[in-house]
């Protein structure tokens, strides 16, 4: 590959070139001559400047095939385009190099055409697989068409001189123009009767005036020659261009010089590339300077070079400081030692090296994903390596808190059994996230307990398990798992309170536990569907550890999964209980559904009996079997009237008829139908009802709450007095039922209003729906119903209904 053409350089004060200059120059300038690569299946890679501006055109979007038609190249002849296939990038994509050989453009830029100096040759790897081919050219027309002139005898010269593309002009000894070109005169929008005669100098700009007549045209007349002499040039409309003036002598038989021959190259454009170039490693140095990621230059001996300004943010030191410096001048020895052998490597192997560095940072030691690559000069030899170094420490935070949390999620669906479970996820919170991790969940009644406990100790995981059973944390409490639980909220304390009653603390039992008070601490809730059922509590005793917002996230995160798991486990044992109560039931319903009608069928063969005999009807016999018919069809209509009031309630379609009544006028009706019942059953009957209770309500709904409990209470109170209150209770209807039967149990007393349930012995008969209907009635009047008992002591019923519910 042609070498890159030395461009200028930012000066050091003494004058040479700074070394920063040139590795930045070495890296990102652009070349002199156009360059353009291609890879192994003839696609574009890379086209610089300078190759766009000879070409007049950009970037190719057609393969290397089609590049003759797309540029409009051509063989020597300028008329037969060049075959694609002998095109120089061509075959060094075949893996053959070219050299020196020329190549004629023309195209709608350049529409005078172009003459090219093309070299080329493949691009291979350090195993010498073939990665593509590298084209490298000049543009040669001006060259061209001068060493013609030159080579020309006078006649041609004439010709060449005034046809060429290149300004040329002749001037005496005395410094005067005696002929120019006519592209001079085009260039510069002359006519020739305006310029021949006049002093070569007087189209010059004053500094280049006066360097000319001090400096070169005095060098010039001593020696005959002078080559690539800069100068300005003033056009006739008065617009500079830059130009670069070679010349040559002609001589007089005494030696003297008679008269030059002057090639003047318009480099206008070059100049305005080299300034582009200048402007481009500007904008470069501020896209590193605000780029987020860490860039870094260090010479062969690792010494700093040059770092942006992300670097500088992090490291709190200029580049101005650590210039010259190596990377043990700069961090702690440790990881000095690290980045050293990373340089190393990169060094040694004269490849790209992609490491994971951890550096300290204010906030702590961050992980830097490094990629390390040498720079390499022509001849393959490193003279610089260059660093991108990236910040993973955030995604490296949110692997590690993703795998917590996946392991965590498998702890959790290991078992139903969510003590269990929760003591596994607080172990695994334990070092993760704390030295303590506790769980409480809330029950009903009692107060906070802790289900699992995990501490970094073990044995301070008994004492504040036990510490924790003894001195639950107050309900009450402005902060801790009890505030946690109440709010449904997180919280992030710098010193833990709440959950170790300092008071308490205090005895020397619990001096293992007292260092816990304090402590930073993060309380967390376990919500599921809308419910807060627990608390997970965290305390590290970390020095100088403080909860961020990232770990806030993580432990919410695992609150929410653990509740999912607790609450998935309370399902599953609730759907339990039911498959068991619906079992139950269902054996219940159809012995209680079977038991009437066996009786039925035994009066059926008796009545069968007593017909088939001869002589007339015994009607008192007759009479009792009706009777038994009627007492067992009434009992299926009850079991049935409870089955449908159970399957109106599942669909939510228990509608009332509200009208205005006397509850005591109801109530007395519903009774004078029992007499007979209480009568049967020995139980001895009190109505209390001193003045009428007026309201809205359904009329029947309310004779069936009344004859259930009635029957209830005949049931298991059977030959014990009964007694029935209808009164006014703090502007309220309230209805009273108290037998003196066998008592409701206290933990009982909760699930009898549940479908299925018995208010007593699993020995008396029914489908345990009466009060879950009587319960659900009352609910759909606004109302609520509770009951007071005792074992051995008998059951009190009581309903509460307003006066007026609302319109259903």
């Amino acid at each position: 590959m042609a070498r890159l053409h030395d461009s200028p350089s930012p000066p050091t004060p003494d004058g040479t070139p700074s070394r920063h200059s040139r590795v930045l120059e070495s890296v990102f300038a652009s070349m002199g001559e156009g360059v353009i690569v291609a890879d192994e299946h003839q696609r574009f890679v890379f086209m610089n400047p300078a190759a766009e501006h000879i070409l007049g055109m950009g970037p190719p979007d057609v393969p290397v095939s089609q590049w003759s038609e797309r540029y409009g190249l051509y063989l020597p002849d300028q008329v037969t385009r060049y075959p694609s296939e002998r095109l120089p990038i061509a075959r060094a994509i075949r893996g053959e190099s070219v050299s020196r050989t020329e190549v004629f453009v023309r195209n709608a830029a350049r529409p005078a055409g172009a003459w090219l100096l093309v070299s080329s040759s493949p691009v291979l790897d350090e195993e010498g697989v073939l990665h593509g081919g590298v084209a490298v050219f000049n543009d040669i027309t001006d060259l061209k068409g001068a060493e013609d002139a030159m080579r020309a005898g006078e006649e041609k010269y004439r010709s060449l001189y005034n046809n060429t593309p290149v300004m040329m002009h002749s001037i005496d000894r005395e410094g005067r123009i005696i002929s120019v070109s006519d592209y001079w005169l085009d260039t510069l929008g002359y006519e020739r009767a305006e310029v021949i005669g006049r002093d070569s100098v007087e189209f010059l700009t004053p500094e280049s005036r006066r360097y000319a007549s001090e400096v070169i045209l005095p060098d010039y007349f001593r020696t005959g020659f002078c080559r690539d002499v800069p100068y300005q040039i003033v056009r006739k409309d008065g617009q500079p261009i830059d130009v670069l003036l070679s010349a040559i002598a002609e001589r007089d038989p005494a030696g003297g010089v008679a008269r030059s021959l002057a090639v003047l190259i318009d480099v206008t454009e070059r100049k305005r590339a080299e300034e582009a170039l200048r402007e481009s490693d500007m904008r470069l140095r501020a896209i590193l300077d605000n780029a987020p990621t860490v860039f870094f230059l260090l010479d062969t001996q690792e010494r700093y070079i040059f770092v942006n300004r992300q670097w500088e943010r992090l490291f709190h030191r200029s580049r101005q400081e650590v210039a010259g410096r190596t990377v043990f001048d700069v961090f702690p020895r440790e990881t000095a030692e690290a980045l050293h052998q990373t340089n190393e490597d990169a060094f040694r192997t004269v490849s790209s090296v992609e490491r994971e560095e951890q550096i300290p940072q204010d906030d702590g030691p961050h992980i830097h994903l490094t990629q390390k690559f040498p720079l390499l000069d022509s001849s393959g030899k490193a003279y610089a390596l260059c660093g991108i170094a990236t910040d993973i420490t955030e995604q490296k935070r949110m692997e590690a808190s993703q795998r917590f949390l996946a392991e965590a999620s498998r702890e959790l669906v290991t078992s139903l059994d969510y003590e269990t479970t929760l003591q596994r996820v607080a172990e695994q919170a334990v070092p993760n996230l704390a030295n303590l991790c506790v769980v409480f969940v809330r029950t009903e009644g009692a107060s906070l307990q802790p289900v699992a406990v995990a501490d970094s100790v073990p044995a301070r995981a008994r004492d504040v398990r036990e510490f924790l059973q003894r001195h639950p944390p107050a309900s009450g409490s402005p902060h801790g798992p009890a505030w946690v639980l109440s709010t449904g909220r997180s919280e992030a304390l710098g010193a833990s309170k709440g959950l170790l009653d300092p008071t308490a603390l205090t005895q020397e039992r619990w001096a293992a536990i007292q260092t816990l008070q304090g402590r930073p601490s993060l309380g967390v809730p376990l919500q599921a569907r809308g419910r807060t059922l627990g608390a997970l509590y965290l305390i590290s005793t970390r020095p100088g550890h403080a909860y961020s917002p990232a770990e806030l996230a993580l432990a919410e995160e695992l609150g929410r999964r653990a509740a999912f798991a607790i609450d998935n486990a309370q399902l599953y044992t609730s759907a339990q209980e039911s498959i068991r109560a619906r079992d139950e039931f269902l054996s219940i319903a159809s012995h209680e559904l079977k038991t009437p009608l066996t009786s039925m069928k035994l009066r059926v063969q008796q009545m069968e009996s007593t017909l088939s005999r001869p002589g007339p009807l015994p009607v008192e016999r007759v009479s009792r079997m009706l009777e038994v018919f009627e007492d067992q069809l009434m009992r299926l209509s009850h079991l049935v009237d409870h089955l449908l009031d159970v399957s109106r309630i599942n669909e939510r379609r228990l509608d009332l008829r509200l009208e205005e009544m006397d509850l005591v006028a109801v109530t007395r009706d519903v009774v004078s139908h029992l007499t007979e019942q209480f009568e049967k059953t020995g139980c001895a009957f009190e109505l209390v009802a001193p003045t009428p209770v007026w309201g809205r309500w359904d009329r029947l709904r309310l004779e069936q709450v009344m004859l259930n409990l009635l029957t209830n209470a005949m049931k298991y109170g059977a030959g014990r007095p009964i007694r029935m209150e209808v009164m006014l209770h703090a502007g309220r209807a309230r209805l009273s039922i108290e037998d003196h039967g066998m008592g409701i149990p206290p933990e009982a007393q909760g699930r009898i209003f549940e479908r299925f349930e018995r208010a007593a012995s699993r020995n008396y008969g029914g489908l345990g729906l009466g009060l879950f209907i009587t319960r659900q009635i009352i609910d759909a009047h606004g109302g609520r119903i509770f009951v007071e008992s005792a074992p051995g002591l008998g059951a009190k019923f009581i309903v509460d209904l307003p006066p007026f519910p609302p319109e259903h």
